[in-house]
């Protein structure tokens, strides 16, 4: 049919729509979601028995931040890690092998987050599937990247040296540590990802870059609220979480405005709402 032809799905089975016009029940949509949910936790639960023997070296990877702000705020020998309780060394295992497993699955993650939105989608949009898987990884290791060179240094010095400028002995808990490290990886790995985000739903419509900034003051509000709760309480951490939060807002408008302008929603917008005219054979009544 020439409409097929036109959008180029009627091969693909998708010439009514997503999924060949099958449609989803709001239950088949749970049903498939839980399906993608568990594939995900195996696959962690998969990287995490792969990762855990090594734990303990990825453990000393994850002191380098805090070995180099030690340093640099010129303390004397290594920072030490105290355990509080008797089993602290045994989970810190456990979280810095759950968090390795989940850098090392993250691009099958991905692919399962893309094959469940992929259903609503068309066939020239599911082609965009390795993009978004390799797009994906790539922002995720960068925001963990930045946090692990640039913010966790400069928080743990900070902190260092407030603490020792008020003649304060510093002890350092073994499990707070690597608790706030992994999860301010993990953290900064997710923000990186909006600007991908807000891409996918500009393709589809759902956002403009009209749309952003009239919303930017409450955006920034809610970014500094996220990131209150997902960092260290302490003012510092939070504000480098933040910055760059609010920066990627900013630049995700930008994304919004080249893949999917306004303007032209906003004209086909104003073509579907034009009445159409009178037949020049009707009758007035």
């Amino acid at each position: 049919m020439a409409g097929e032809d036109k959008d180029n799905n009627g091969h693909d089975g998708l010439a009514e729509g997503p999924e060949g016009d099958k449609p989803m029940s709001f239950l088949d949509h749970v049903g498939e979601l839980r399906s993608r949910l568990i594939r995900m936790v195996a696959a962690i639960g998969l990287g995490f028995f792969a990762s855990f023997y090594f734990a303990p070296h990825i453990s000393q990877f994850l002191r380098i931040p805090l070995d180099d702000a030690w340093k640099s705020a010129g303390m004397e020998g290594i920072a030490e890690l105290q355990a509080l309780a008797i089993q602290d060394p045994l989970m810190v295992d456990v979280r810095v092998a759950v968090t390795a497993g989940i850098f090392l699955t993250a691009p099958y993650l991905f692919l399962q987050l893309w094959l469940f939105i992929a259903p609503g989608l068309f066939a020239k949009e599911k082609r965009f599937a390795v993009p978004f898987v390799i797009t994906s990884m790539i922002m995720f290791l960068i925001g963990a990247a930045f946090a692990f060179e640039v913010v966790l240094p400069f928080v743990y010095e900070w902190m260092i040296d407030y603490s020792h400028d008020r003649g304060e002995s510093i002890q350092l808990e073994l499990h707070n540590y690597f608790k706030g490290t992994t999860r301010v990886l993990l953290a900064f790995g997710l923000v990186f990802e909006f600007p991908l985000l807000v891409a996918f739903l500009a393709k589809a419509g759902v956002v403009t870059e009209k749309t952003l900034m009239r919303f930017w003051k409450i955006a920034v509000l809610v970014m500094f609220i996220v990131a209150g709760i997902l960092t260290p309480p302490e003012p510092v951490s939070q504000v480098l979480m933040a910055g760059p939060m609010v920066v990627l807002y900013f630049i995700s408008i930008g994304v919004a405005k080249l893949i999917n302008p306004a303007s032209k929603i906003e004209a086909a917008l104003a073509e579907y709402d034009e009445p159409d005219e009178p037949d020049e054979h009707d009758e007035p009544e």
